[in-house]
């Protein structure tokens, strides 16, 4: 079957999928979501009824290994340790005038409160599968103690004072006991005294109210699936699942209050997730965010759990695997959106047993060999224990509890993902990712071209047109810059704009940053035997930083031509007259030949050469920065420990800015970019821009392509 058959194939059974959901969430969803809970507790982890098939399943089942590392990491580190002392807060929490130091202070409390929740929930489940009263004491001690804390952080403002968990002081902290307290109370209610018991749900119902009411504040429930028009807020959206786990657990003891967060978290998955995506998978908070569907996809394991068939009914979820599959490789690279720490990623250990998973319930073999590049090689993240536990999440225990729940659905034989087509539109957020060898890396050139209707809202960046380039094992054209912590000044001041991006600038301006009205769209993208063609017009993004009515249009072509080489068609109309500085950006040195407008990538696996060219008469001035313009933050640079694991070393990077030397109110540039496989470049590459706009190409590997576009056609010769 032909790459292009293949796409075809692909994009109609991705029609065909929400006709299927549709109709099954049309014979469900009529049911009242309090119908659906069990009658008795527990109702989560380890629900009321199932203690002795868990037994068996750690005891002699596919969990042993899992469960022994627990319990021998639970042994040696946590079953003699000292409850924390409580939180206090540092001063003005908002993210907008955090500091480097607040930032320490806020992650040290998540740390915190990350320990307790995993303590709690490991201790609960040790004595669960083993009787031993060691774990439960354990357990309940933390469990009782976190209850003691204050949830008033209104003193903030005098100096120290407790309530630094609280909610609307600290909410990544609060989201780390909230997530994990009540499911581990619930699994060993009954050992409570009675005392005990109110003391525990004394604190819950006040945590939960307020839990629940930020929220709301958050406009959840004016969200839309695949939409900015509900203006969806992160972190509200992420705490939705637990919002619905914790109304399980708690569904006895607060009779009224957890059925309002129940229908809440319910009809929230039912009828408006989500709003970062849609029916072909997209996540347009990037590819490192898309992790967060990890936490979504509890809420669905707890309805696989109670017997709910809209658990993972809709196309999104059928469809999600794959946003992950087409745009992270098993190295470490760049992509788009905001990144953790040192600003790349990886197939991740936790990523690839969270698409094992998915593939249980998906039955869909594709996603056990993407798994494999990953779990081939590392340990899987359940048997991982409980090291670091602090910053680990997801913790192993819940990956036991994950696998437990579906352990009735068979592992899917492993299916090559090469017959899959080399390219994916997915079109409900304006990402297309090209491939020349999906599943084997090494030998894979992967091309990402963005142009989104989600702007730079949340935690996307002013990227509309832009590219990235990886290529045989390694990153070439990156998405530039880092996150230390959330809005420090590099991150503000550079990774958020588009000079960091592999783009364009008008008179060196770029897209307006954390604005849902900087947006582009992908107006065209097809693929035929020789050649996958995408355009995106970014001119709403470009028009966001200028004068009223000075921008025309901003339209990018990218070409990907016999899965080989990229070609790049840039065409801009200014009402006035304007430069255009052309960007690219690698994480090594990059060389620039003036006479031949050349630019070159040297990795340690591959180059990337980059040719540009401009009609007759054109000129351009180029500028190599070695350095950010708005420089790391000093500590993290010097190799401190930042976010939740470094996931690699820091450097300046390199900055090519090809500018047109003369202003014009139009625009026609072009490159021609061609990756090679080591560290040597290849010869050369020859091009010619006729007089009729077509571009005659002299490939290195001896082989002549004429590329003409006209109109809505493309030609390759």
């Amino acid at each position: 079957m032909s790459s292009r058959a293949r796409c075809l194939l692909f994009a109609l059974c991705g029609l065909l999928l929400p006709v299927r959901s549709a109709i099954l969430a049309q014979s469900v969803a009529a049911k009242d979501p309090a119908s659906l809970v069990p009658a008795k507790a527990p109702r989560t982890l380890v629900l009321a009824g199932r203690a002795e098939d868990f037994r068996t399943y750690v005891g002699t089942g596919q969990g042993r290994v899992a469960f022994e590392k627990i319990r021998s990491d639970f042994d040696a580190d946590y079953l003699s340790l000292s409850f924390p002392a409580e939180p206090r807060t540092y001063g003005d929490p908002e993210p907008e005038v955090r500091d480097s130091a607040k930032a320490d202070r806020w992650r040290d409390d998540q740390d915190t409160c990350g320990l307790i929740g995993g303590v709690a929930e490991a201790g609960a489940l040790l004595w669960v599968g083993t009787g031993d009263p060691r774990y439960l004491a354990k357990a309940k001690e933390f469990i009782l103690k976190a209850c003691t804390w204050s949830l008033d952080s209104s003193g903030w403002k005098k100096g120290g004072s407790l309530g630094a968990t609280s909610i609307d002081y600290n909410d990544e902290a609060h989201f780390r006991l909230w997530r994990k307290l009540p499911l581990a109370y619930d699994l060993i209610r009954d050992q409570f005294t009675d005392a005990e018991r109110a003391a525990i749900l004394s604190h819950f119902r006040v945590r939960g109210k307020q839990s629940v009411d930020w929220i709301r504040a958050g406009r959840v429930e004016q969200n839309e699936r695949n939409s900015l028009a509900g203006k969806p807020s992160s972190h509200p959206i992420r705490f939705m699942a637990m919002t619905g786990l914790t109304a399980l657990a708690l569904w006895d003891d607060f009779p009224g209050q957890s059925r309002e967060w129940w229908n809440l978290a319910y009809t929230y998955y039912r009828d408006r997730f989500p709003a970062w995506g849609g029916d072909d998978g997209g996540w347009a908070e990037g590819a490192a965010y898309w992790r967060g569907t990890m936490e979504h996809a509890v809420f669905q394991d707890a309805l696989i759990a109670i017997g709910d068939p809209l658990a993972y009914h809709t196309a999104f979820w059928r469809q999600t695997p794959y946003f992950q599959i087409y745009n992270v490789q098993p190295y470490r690279h760049t992509a788009f959106g905001d990144l953790s720490n040192a600003g790349k990623f990886n197939l991740e250990p936790a990523s690839a047993e969270y698409l094992l998973h998915l593939s249980r319930v998906l039955s869909d073999g594709h996603l056990v060999a993407y798994a494999n590049l990953a779990l081939s090689k590392q340990t899987p993240a359940a048997e991982t224990g409980l090291k670091n536990l602090n910053r680990t999440y997801p913790t192993a225990a819940e990956f036991l509890i994950r696998n437990f729940t579906v352990a009735h659905l068979p592992i899917p034989t492993p299916t090559p993902l090469a017959p899959l087509p080399a390219c994916r539109f997915f079109a409900d957020v304006g990402w297309v990712s090209l491939h020349s060898a999906l599943g084997r890396p090494d030998d894979d050139i992967h091309v990402t071209f963005k142009s989104s209707s989600y702007g730079s809202f949340s935690h996307s960046h002013a990227d509309q047109n832009a590219f990235l380039i990886n290529a045989y094992g390694e990153n070439l054209a990156i998405n530039s810059g880092y996150r230390e912590f959330h809005r420090s000044p590099h991150h503000k001041g550079w990774t958020w704009q588009t000079k960091s991006k592999n783009a364009l600038l008008i008179d060196g301006l770029g897209q307006k940053p954390q604005d849902s009205a900087a947006a582009g769209r992908i107006t065209h993208f097809d693929t035929n035997t020789r050649r996958s063609w995408v355009v995106g017009d970014a001119t709403a993004a470009y028009q966001s930083l200028q004068p009223s009515g000075r921008v025309k249009s901003v339209i990018r072509d990218l070409v990907f031509i016999d899965q080989r080489y990229v070609v790049i068609r840039d065409r801009v109309e200014l009402a006035t007259p304007g430069k255009l500085t052309w960007l690219l950006h690698g994480e090594r040195p990059i060389t620039w030949d003036a006479a031949t407008a050349t630019a070159l990538i040297t990795g340690a696996r591959s180059t990337l050469t980059t040719r540009l060219l401009a009609p007759a008469g054109v000129k351009w001035k180029t500028k190599i920065k070695a350095a950010f313009d708005v420089p790391v933050d000093p500590k993290y640079a010097d190799g401190a420990p930042a976010g939740f694991g470094t996931t690699d070393s820091w450097s300046e990077q390199s900055h090519l800015l090809a500018q047109t030397a003369s202003a014009a109110t139009s625009h026609l540039l072009f490159a021609v970019l061609w990756p090679e496989r080591g560290s040597q470049p290849p010869k050369r590459v020859d091009t010619l821009l006729a007089t009729d706009g077509s571009l005659r190409i002299t490939r290195p590997d001896g082989l002549t392509d004429i590329v003409r576009f006209d109109g809505e056609h493309l030609d390759i010769e």
